[in-house]
């Protein structure tokens, strides 16, 4: 089951890369450092989007884009 957009807010990266190991596609896409980062199991995906400037709503519906996929 995905999360609601409210639960991936609250997630840390390091859940979210855990549950959906699909989702690392969309960390390397945006260029992140996320992926071995020691601060991922306590930085929250909306903390990254604000960190890296990003825009938060695309890169929700990206990381949501990629949990619907590696469900099928």
């Amino acid at each position: 089951m995905s999360p609601s957009a409210e639960e991936l807010n609250k997630m840390t990266v390091d859940d979210v890369l855990r549950r959906w190991p699909d989702t690392a596609v969309i960390f390397r896409q945006y260029g992140l450092a996320c992926l071995g980062c020691a601060v991922a199991p306590f930085c929250e995906v909306t903390a990254v989007a604000s960190i890296y400037n990003l825009p938060k709503e695309q890169f929700l519906a990206d990381l949501h884009a990629a949990i619907e996929f590696s469900r099928e």
